[in-house]
Parts: structure tokens; C-alpha cells; sequence
């Protein structure tokens, strides 16, 4: 038989946002500011697909190729962000900009 509590569909909800939509702003605060839980886990217990897992990760690895990562690899572009003008690092892109 079907369960129907209060007569409305079940829905998706992201309580790490006030909207309650995915942002990797939202996922990437969280994870900065999670106390003694270790990050790497808390990542792989998120229930969003794979892929976000996956570049959340790379986020959290610093992995991710921003400007200023790519200096590091002897790019000899512009580490100025296309957008805004400020130097383009990983924390700046994700959540300042």
C-alpha cells in the first residue's frame, strides 16, 4: 500500500542552501567549515551524483585548473579572472566572484 502522510509528493531539498537548491558555493562552505569531521568523508556521504562528488573533490584537492594553478605549470597567461579582474584561485572562482 502507498503512505501518503501529507498529501503532497516527495521532493529534493539541500539543506545546506537557503533555497534549498545544490550550489557548490553551499557544498564548499560547508566543508570549510566543518569542525572535526574529516572532509574527505563528509564529501563521499553527500547524497548528489557522482560527478559533483567527484569535482567537489578536486575542489577540495586544489586540483582544479584556475589560472593561478596553471601559472604553477608554467602557463604564461593572464591569472586575472575573466569575469572580474581578480587574481583567479579556487576559493576566489567558487565563492567570491
Amino acid at each position: 500500500t502507498e503512505v501518503n502522510l501529507f498529501g503532497v509528493e516527495d521532493s529534493l531539498y539541500w539543506k545546506l542552501s537557503g533555497s534549498g537548491v545544490f550550489s557548490v558555493k553551499s557544498m564548499y562552505t560547508d566543508l570549510i567549515n566543518t569542525g572535526n569531521i574529516p572532509r574527505t568523508v563528509h564529501i563521499w556521504k553527500v547524497k548528489v551524483p557522482l560527478k559533483i562528488k567527484v569535482f567537489t573533490w578536486f575542489v577540495h584537492k586544489g586540483v582544479i585548473l584556475t589560472k593561478d594553478n596553471l601559472a604553477k605549470r608554467n602557463w604564461e597567461g593572464s591569472k586575472r579572472c575573466c569575469f572580474c579582474d581578480h587574481d583567479e584561485t579556487i576559493e576566489y572562482l567558487f565563492i567570491k566572484c
